[in-house]
């Protein structure tokens, strides 16, 4: 439920276009006039007058027209022309452009397609190459017709009949488990083979339709033989000399790919099942290869695609329809994912892997019964010998809240499953590590902290001992990263032969590898073990050495953005970071490292290196003091929450901002903000270099006011310390090396994304006002992005974009820019670009730099760091800014800026302007500096806004109720800036 807040509006004579004060401090005409003032009420009046010649009252809105019966015909040659379009290769925008043009409603469209589609269902024709492309439609997500043209295309090409799309989640079959078990005496079962062991013949020089060279042949039914025996390199010898052989032989492409996808290089099973495709593009069994393997990179929507071809083509290959459901699960269409599942297991009601994926979508929608019910299936289907369902089954129990169950239910899996099982050692290995998890998750979950870490470390050291020898790997080192943090939480002495043991065990398993591809995801997979490193180097007081392992683990992270730079450097050392204060004496850096159990500061003034470390999770919990992996979880729950809410009213009374200034004091305490300005006396500029979730925080706002009150009273006009940030030390060093202009910028590049009409407003205000400080190249607002890559290359200087952004924990480089047009400029975009020419990036976005509530385990690359280090600095935001307070702060800082003051001053100085701003001094700042600005710049309405600004600067400096009220006093307004670069 959303909380509506009772807002006091000005009469219908008075009432404002537009508002650009928080409202709950608004400032409003009113009529202050009395009987003992006759004069004043004549003004008054004339002045009301005038007012309502100009603003003509507006006449109450016609009813809207009636709705124009159409036939079924007119309605059929509508969406006969969409489909034309998605055939033709529409954009989403197109659709979305077509769909509006066609004035038919959502509802419209739904009532009619399910009459369509019932029609189509019972004709003789099969229809195919409709259904084809309704799917198509389905898969742009364009709202409701895309989802009901969908599910008709897909039920057309597996000649079922319709099922109405439910309206959500919640209308989906509480008792899906029971159903279809009652429906598996109907069904008629299919064997179930595996993956890869698809379209096999005895005659496979029948099946291809062509005579099969026979050593080729030979060849690939060794490289079966040697797959099956575990041999996967010899197996993928053997394909190579078929292929080599008969380079058309797509089964064996087919193979090939399915092979080195067990190994981990996805990248080169894509390319192997594409050449199968190339060779025959109907061979549905490499088309459901294609989809795992891009389901394995995170390349879900193309995954989705290349199940669905697969489905075209043979629509009772319940492989693929697995493989979708499991796809669309992992992106949260729960619904669909279900749909998937169940048409899989209408095909074959013995799969147990579909059995398994519909448990664990059931789990995603907390429907725990109905999970726990489907991995029972799974179970009972294998006569208990299938561990991963035994695995998810205990989840299921823990998030249900079911501790104890999970436990017995991990315990129950590793009596019943059977030694004589090839993976009976990893099997229990990872039953054990799962127990060693949840009695870990429960302990700080609770005050048996002690009791419940110590059955967690019996746990995974009972994993250990099951897969060290021989060695299964990567199990082995997701336990080994487990069982070191739960001992670095407990003291445990063994804790650095552990970690001894474990990185000797990565590195040698790094070592063996030769594909950039996996050693990249070992790597990134086992970060937990570098940052413990950096832990144990800081206990036993070799900070040098643990700052130098820092600063390279975040190179790692952060070189594949520059992995074609020919001026590639190696992660510097100590003394090259110290260097970078050798003529900045009054200026320090504050350097973060977070592992799974403690954070470390490392504090490096021009004179001194010193550390601070805290736990993350305390022994000894303190509700009035969390510790920071709870004050994180609940921030980034919160703020999510706050974006889901719709009305301003409710997003002003949000718990998220409510409680923002108190939650901000206490992130201060828990990261000992107090105790690292003991060491910053006489430091005027602070450089922070973040790592992990600490990127999404507003750091900068701690070592200020109101959060950091001074040890002495500020002298008056005294400004608050300047602070810039950096993604590693490494970035200030090339920026160095690179000489990015230092010029003082004489253009701007002007790129707006308006989002709704009160939106359009204010970015047409900040930028009129902008636009007057320096020459500026504004593109069409529906400029496309050929069009604004092609402005950056041609332009210098400021590039400042207002908009809206996102980031892509998972997948970094597909962080981005959303541009008028529908189109984003990606991270991959902007690396392809030089902005050596740039001296500042403004980007004036929402969300540059927050992500979901999930932890980063690894470093954060945001889409800030895609323009350094050519550029000098740029400027983001790390939440959704109220469009108000951010043009006010944007404007101010560009007056500053053009003033000669240095980004990261001109930055503090603004938000320190907007903070402590009254709404006297706001309305003297619109009519001595904002008002002037506007009068030279070209806008829509513009006397309409010059008056609306003449009007609120006059009542802003009237009004003595409110006179001295500070309306963006809030952290919320201003925290969220922040400016990365070397300050």
């Amino acid at each position: 439920m959303f909380l509506h807040k009772s807002i006091p509006q000005p009469s219908s004579a008075t009432k404002p276009r537009f508002n650009l004060h928080p409202t709950q401090k608004s400032a409003t005409i009113t009529n202050n006039t009395s009987s003992t003032q006759p004069m004043i009420r004549k003004i008054w009046q004339t002045i009301l007058n005038l007012w309502r010649k100009i603003f003509p009252q507006p006449k109450p809105p016609a009813p809207p027209p009636p709705t124009p019966i159409r036939s079924f015909g007119e309605y059929e040659q509508k969406f006969m022309a969409l489909l034309e379009g998605v055939e033709q290769g529409w954009s989403r925008g197109d659709i979305k452009g077509f769909l509006i043009s066609s004035k038919i409603k959502d509802a419209e469209w739904k009532k009619w397609l399910q009459e369509f589609g019932e029609r189509l269902l019972v004709s003789p024709e099969t229809n195919l190459e409709l259904g084809r492309r309704m799917v198509r439609l389905g898969a742009a997500n364009c709202g409701r017709i895309s989802e009901v043209a969908g599910n008709i295309g897909r039920q057309l090409l597996a000649g079922e009949s319709l099922n109405r799309t439910p309206p959500d989640d919640s209308s989906i079959s509480e008792n899906i488990v029971t159903e279809l078990v009652a429906r598996e005496s109907l069904s008629v079962s299919t064997d179930n083979l595996s993956v890869v062991n698809q379209g096999d013949s005895t005659s496979q020089s029948e099946s291809i339709g062509r005579e099969i060279n026979k050593e080729a042949e030979e060849l690939f039914n060794q490289g079966k033989e040697r797959y099956y025996a575990g041999d996967l390199q010899g197996a993928i010898a053997a394909y190579d000399k078929a292929l080599e052989i008969d380079p058309k032989y797509h089964w064996a492409w087919h193979w090939l790919g399915a092979t080195l996808r067990d190994l981990d290089r996805d990248s080169e099973a894509i390319a192997a099942y594409e050449k199968a495709l190339e060779i025959d593009p109907k061979y549905h069994h490499a088309w459901n290869g294609l989809g795992n393997a891009l389901n394995d990179l995170g390349r879900y929507s193309e995954a989705i695609a290349a199940y669905e071809k697969a489905l075209e083509i043979d629509p009772k290959y319940h492989f693929a329809w697995k493989g979708l459901g499991a796809t669309l699960g992992g992106v949260g269409r729960y619904r669909e994912a279900i749909a998937a599942f169940e048409k899989a297991l209408e095909i074959d009601p013995k799969s147990h892997y579909a059995w398994n994926g519909l448990g664990v979508t059931l789990n995603y929608l907390g429907r725990y019964s109905e999970a726990i019910a489907a991995y029972d299936k799974a179970l009972e289907i294998t006569g208990d010998q299938f561990w991963i369902a035994w695995v998810n089954r205990g989840f299921a129990f823990v998030n249900s809240g079911r501790y104890i169950e999970a436990i017995q239910n991990w315990d129950e899996g590793l009596k019943k499953y059977q030694p004589s099982n090839h993976d009976y050692r990893k099997a229990c290995g990872k039953l054990h590590q799962q127990k060693g998890k949840a009695h870990y998750k429960h302990g700080k979950q609770t005050a048996t902290y002690f009791e419940s870490f110590h059955k967690a470390k019996a746990s995974y050291e009972q994993a250990r001992e099951f897969l060290k020898s021989p060695l299964i790997p990567e199990a082995y080192l997701e336990v080994m990263q487990g069982l070191i943090t739960v001992c670095r939480s407990l003291g445990e002495p063994k804790t650095s032969d552990y970690l001894t043991e474990a990185t000797n065990a990565l590195e040698n398993l790094l070592l063996d590898q030769t594909h950039p591809e996996i050693k990249l995801r070992l790597q990134r997979k086992f970060a937990g073990l570098y940052q413990l490193e950096v832990d144990t180097l800081v206990k036993s007081g070799n900070q040098i050495n643990a700052l130098e392992k820092a600063e390279a683990r975040k190179n790692f992270c952060l070189q594949w953005m520059r992995a074609a730079s020919p001026n590639r450097t190696d992660s510097p050392t100590y003394l090259q970071i110290r260097d970078l204060l050798a003529n900045n004496t009054a200026t320090a850096i504050i350097y973060w490292h977070l592992s799974p159990v403690s954070l470390t500061a490392f504090i490096i003034t021009p004179d001194n290196f010193q550390t601070i470390s805290t736990p993350i999770t305390d022994l000894f919990p303190n509700s009035k003091n969390p510790n920071l992996e709870n004050w994180l979880k609940d921030w980034k729950t919160n703020y999510q929450n706050y974006c889901k809410t719709s009305k301003e009213q409710s997003k002003e009374s949000h718990p998220w901002r409510q409680s923002m200034t108190a939650q901000l004091q206490k992130l201060a305490d828990i990261l000992k903000i107090p105790e690292i300005c003991t060491h910053l006396t006489n430091i005027q500029h602070l450089i922070l270099i973040p790592h992990r979730d600490l990127h999404l925080l507003p750091l900068d706002a701690l070592f200020q006011p109101p959060f950091l009150v001074p040890q002495q009273p500020a002298e008056r006009g005294e400004q608050n310390r300047t602070i810039s940030r950096l993604p590693s030390a490494q970035i200030a060093i090339l920026q160095q090396q690179q000489q990015p202009t230092e010029t003082v910028p004489n253009s701007l590049l002007m790129v707006e994304h308006s989002q709704g009409k009160s939106a359009l407003k204010y970015t047409e205000i900040e930028a009129a006002a902008i636009s007057q400080f320096y020459p500026t190249q504004r593109p069409s607002n529906a400029a496309t992005k050929t069009a604004i890559i092609q402005a950056l290359k041609t332009n210098q200087g400021i590039f400042h974009y207002t908009g809206h952004a996102y980031h892509n924990t998972e997948k970094s480089e597909a962080s981005a820019l959303i541009l008028t047009s529908g189109e984003e400029l990606t991270l991959t975009d902007i690396l392809q670009l030089n902005f050596v020419n740039y001296y500042l990036i403004c980007l004036s976005a929402c969300e540059t730099g927050f992500t979901k509530t999930g932890e980063l385990i690894d470093e954060f690359v945001g889409i800030a760091s895609g323009f350094l280090p050519e550029t000098n600095y740029v400027i983001s935001t790390l939440w959704r800014v109220d469009e108000r307070s951010s043009a006010l702060l944007t404007i101010y800082f560009y007056q500053l800026l053009q003033q000669g003051i240095q980004p990261p001053a001109a930055l503090q100085q603004a938000k320190d302007w907007l903070r402590q701003l009254t709404n006297a001094q706001l309305g003297e700042w619109y009519a001595s500096e904002l008002l002037p600005l506007l009068e030279k710049a070209e806008l829509e309405d513009k006397i309409d806004i010059l008056f609306f600004f003449e009007m609120e600067a006059s009542e802003l400096q009237e009004n003595l109720a409110t006179i001295d009220e500070r309306p963006y006093e809030h952290p919320y307004h201003w925290a969220a800036f922040t400016i990365t670069g070397n300050g």
